[in-house]
């Protein structure tokens, strides 16, 4: 742990020389340099700053603080309690407020569950800790109306990422590491080295919170920083630096490659709305192995948002399912199916759920509702208590009491919070239950016609009618509804 942060006087960064020791000079030219490079600022911008409360994060914010007025910006600090490590993440939280106070910023700070993420999701610690971490942040940036998010990522994180991925075995973009700016994300130390960071710190009497788990072995991060780099730098002492120019290079070639890619992409292409994907089955099968590898990873990408979850192993089989002898064929990945029919591949995800279809008015007699796939028939007829009469040797019709029903009637597909009653059951249930206890597959769940009456859902086409609707010794007239698929 660290002292009691100290407040120190503010300058502009037009008189760096005359004001500031050497040290700061360099660095705040260093930073700078960075941000310029990247175009990761714009006059105006108000950016999130991320405080952890440790090294790197006091010393952005201080930099970042220096900087402000030269980039016109504004800044609000944005810390987060993972609730990991007690009353020492809570001391953590003390921290960065009273840091924002003596930098007289506003302070958005959080606290969650990480570890009971983590179990839930069948997620690793850090893994649910970036996930939870990133998820706040984005939250808070739309909420205070930043343009960009500051993270702390200096060099020796890029070079222990780049590490890490080739441990566990990466391509080319996995040498990329940790990109300088991935909007709104960015990293204004990326070009600094961690040495160069607590050097700084210590010269300006900065105070830090140092975290102990960042000791901790267990975590594999931690034993590529404390025990694989140190004998890497054995071998070359500038280590760090030729590792940010093998990502700087790395990053470089593999943008060409994606930028080269556009036009093979537009050769694949078939269809591409939410949710789902088609490319040319034989198109990807007859271009290079590398070409085909790309524009599998970008169709995946396309349809989930990222490559999360992604290996190597998910594009191998991919291949093998595009170029195998097999008309038919279906693999399951990470959050999407992937089949192949004839010519075609497609993508479809298990995620994203298809545009609500547009609500539509029910009248009495027949009519086709070709976006639902359905024509319906509604009649109004005395009840002579003879259902085999009016439904006769047909499934597809329903008979309710017409004056339970309270008119006029609609057609839609689910919405969150909606909820059923089945007949039979005299409460409600959520109508996602219903549809799984129904055995209605997923990919059909959100189109699912729904018909409905000024109050509630009285049928689930295809499947129940409502119990809140059901005829009874006191009926008196009933609602004849019948329907048919239409294409």
């Amino acid at each position: 742990m660290c002292s009691i942060f100290q407040s120190k006087p503010r300058a502009t960064c037009v008189d760096f020389a005359r004001v500031w020791p050497h040290n700061r000079y360099v660095m705040l030219k260093k930073v700078r340099a960075t941000i310029d490079s990247y175009s990761m600022l714009r006059q105006g911008d108000v950016v999130l700053i991320a405080v952890s409360g440790g090294v790197d994060s006091v010393v952005l914010l201080d930099l970042l603080t220096r900087l402000a007025p030269d980039y016109n910006l504004k800044l609000v600090v944005a810390h987060l309690d993972h609730r990991l490590r007690g009353d020492e993440s809570r001391a953590d939280a003390r921290f960065v407020r009273q840091l924002a106070l003596q930098h007289g910023l506003q302070l958005v700070s959080d606290s969650r569950d990480v570890r009971a993420l983590a179990q839930q999701k069948r997620m690793g610690i850090e893994e649910a800790a970036r996930a939870v971490r990133l998820r706040f942040l984005r939250e808070t940036a739309t909420r205070v109306g930043a343009t960009k998010i500051a993270l702390g990522h200096n060099a020796n994180d890029l070079a222990e990422t780049m590490l890490f991925n080739l441990i566990r075995g990466a391509g080319v973009a996995g040498l990329v590491g940790i990109r300088p700016v991935n909007l709104p994300l960015i990293r204004p130390l990326i070009d600094v080295t961690r040495a160069e960071i607590v050097s700084y710190a210590r010269e300006h009497d900065l105070a830090w919170r140092e975290d102990r788990s960042n000791a901790d072995t267990a975590f594999t991060r931690n034993r590529i920083r404390h025990r694989i780099i140190p004998i890497m730098e054995d071998l070359n002492p500038r280590l760090i630096a030729a590792l940010s120019r093998t990502a700087r290079i790395a990053r470089e070639e593999h943008d060409a490659f994606l930028e080269l890619l556009d036009s093979p992409w537009r050769e694949a292409l078939i269809e591409h709305t939410r949710g789902t994907l088609r490319l040319k089955r034989d198109y990807l099968a007859h271009v290079s192995v590398g070409v085909r590898r790309g524009l599998l990873r970008r169709g995946l990408e396309q349809v989930n948002g990222d490559l999360q979850g992604i290996t190597k192993q998910h594009i191998d089989s991919l291949c093998h399912l595009v170029i195998s002898s097999r008309a038919h064929g279906e693999i399951h990945l990470p959050h999407l199916r992937a089949r192949v029919q004839g010519g075609d591949l497609l993508f479809t995800s298990r995620l994203a759920r298809p545009s609500a279809l547009p609500t539509r008015d029910v009248p009495l007699g027949e009519s086709e509702f070709p976006s639902f796939g359905i024509a319906l028939n509604l009649e109004l007829v005395p009840w002579e208590k003879d259902l085999m009469s009016l439904k006769g040797a047909g499934e597809d019709v329903e008979i309710a009491d017409a004056d339970k029903v309270s008119f006029p009637l609609t057609l839609r597909t689910r919405r969150p919070g909606d909820r059923f009653s089945p007949l039979g059951l005299c409460g409600t249930k959520k109508l996602k239950d219903f549809l799984i206890d129904s055995h209605v597959p997923l990919s059909e769940r959100d189109t699912t016609a729904l018909l409905c009456d000024e109050k509630r859902i009285i049928l689930v086409v295809g499947q129940r009618l409502s119990n809140a609707v059901r005829v009874d010794a006191e009926t008196r007239r009933v609602l004849v509804i019948r329907w048919k698929e239409i294409t």
